[in-house]
Order: C-alpha cells, then structure tokens, then sequence
C-alpha cells in the first residue's frame, strides 16, 4: 500500500566533537519556523547531549521504548522551540552493544515516526560501528559532518568509504564545520569529494560552512539555541543558508509518497546484511 513518509536525514561524523549534534538541533528549529513538523532522534544512546541543546529534561527516552515500558510517541518530549525529540538518554552502555531485537525496536519507532512528522533528522552516532552505519543507511539523505583539521578529515572519509560500499546507500551531502577562513569549507568540500570519487567511486554534495564562532563554543548549559537568542548572527545566518542549499539537494525536505518500502524496510534489509 502508497503511504506517506517524512523526509529522514541523518547527519553523521567519523569523529565525536565536529558539531554534528549543533547543526542537528539548529536546522530542526529552522525547520520548524518554515512551518514543518519535526522530530529529532538522539541515536547516540550512551552520550546523549540534544536534549542538553534543546535545554529539556526528557522523561522517557530510548531506552524505554527498548525496555518495552513505552510506546515511540509517549516517549517524545516537546521542546521550547518547536522540534520535538525521541531523546537517546543515557544507561545504555553504547548503540553497538544493542542486538538484533533491539534494533528491530529501533526500526518499528522510526517507522511511526516517518509517518507522524514531516522531517526527520537522526543525529547518528559518531564513528564506523555497524549500528551507527545502520542509522545512517536507513536514511534517505546522509549529512557527514567534519571539520578542515586533517585528523576530522581522514575520519570523515573512513565513514564515507564505509557507507558508499553498502547496498541501497543514501545521496550523501557535506557540512563542513568550525571553519576559520571564509571559503575553507569549499575547499575542504572539494578535496573531499575529489578523494572520495578517484577512490570510493561515490559523489558528494556540498551544504555549506559554518564558521569558528565563539557565540558557540563559549554557550552554557541553560542557555537557548543560538538560532533563538541570536537569529541574525553569523553563525544562524549560515545555519539558515545550509538549510536552503539543503531543501535545494534534497527534493525540498518534502515527505514523499512510499509505494515500496519504508524506513523499517530499509532497516530490517540493512540488518540481514551485518
């Protein structure tokens, strides 16, 4: 049967510390402002930290619908801002150590998502687990986070290599964060894409920039996203610009009508694989 599905993007880093979890949070407010419904899923179970972006306190997160305990949508927690949020919590020892089972869970509540929310946006864990490949590859777009320094780099090329080996594997896009120089980003982007292409055979797509801002990295825990206390800061200004180029990549993060199957599909097809 044709049914309706969110846009689901996952935004992934080879690296921890390049930003993936900001850039999630900030483009599912700005989404919402453009009038969409949208969910954020904290996939990184152990570290959890968008519910720490959003500046909420979740009562249920992930790891009750594991446990069995809820159902996906009593777990969901409304932010101030608009997104809401499946949190990823914290007491589960790692998103790799979850088994077959449990990832069959994971795929059921991300199929009663895409069909309630326009978006949805899965800050995936970072580095090469299969369980974190799992997250990115049922998506049907992959942002790969990194910054200019070479260690975030040749991370960030592990992962692509990694994805663009697998089966059925999404367009795949580039954020390049904490850039210190106008047009880093694009460069970066270019050198990337160049090595990606001669030796892993895939294409990328380019999102944007995000510059160094010390409006980010000085922020405190309590404080509002950036995109709210300060909409016409550079730093919101790029978020914003990403967020275009995106729609522009992205058949205009649209849901779209399945007449095949869903993110669960993909899912359960990807698991039989590991």
């Amino acid at each position: 049967m044709p049914h309706r599905e969110a846009a689901v993007v996952a935004f992934a880093s080879g690296k921890g510390g390049t930003g993936k979890s900001f850039l999630t949070t900030s483009l599912a407010i700005a989404l919402h402002r453009r009038g969409r419904r949208v969910v954020v899923v904290d996939c990184d179970f152990g570290l959890a930290n968008a519910h720490l972006l959003f500046g909420v306190k979740p009562v249920y997160t992930m790891r009750n619908v594991l446990d069995g305990g809820v159902t996906t949508e009593q777990s969901l927690t409304a932010t101030p801002h608009g997104p809401m949020l499946l949190a990823g919590g914290s007491g589960i020892a790692s998103l790799c150590e979850l088994d077959a089972g449990h990832m069959a869970l994971v795929a059921r509540s991300m199929q009663w998502l895409a069909r309630s929310f326009d978006v949805v946006l899965i800050d995936s864990p970072a580095g090469l687990a299969p369980q974190a490949l799992l997250m990115a590859l049922a998506a049907t777009h992959v942002v790969v986070v990194t910054n200019p320094e070479i260690a975030a780099l040749t991370d960030a090329y592990a992962l692509i290599k990694c994805l663009s080996r697998q089966p059925g594997c999404p367009e795949l896009h580039l954020a390049v964060n904490r850039v210190l120089e106008p047009g880093l980003g694009l460069l970066t982007y270019e050198r990337l894409a160049a090595v990606s292409k001669q030796f892993s055979g895939c294409s990328l797509h380019y999102v944007g920039e995000i510059a160094e801002d010390p409006a980010v990295t000085h922020r405190r825990l309590g404080q509002e996203p950036l995109l709210v206390s300060h909409p016409t800061c550079r730093t919101s200004l790029a978020i914003q610009r990403m967020l275009a180029t995106m729609q522009q990549q992205m058949a205009g993060l649209e849901p779209i009508v399945c007449t095949g199957g869903g993110i669960d599909q993909r899912m359960t097809a990807q698991l039989a694989r590991w």
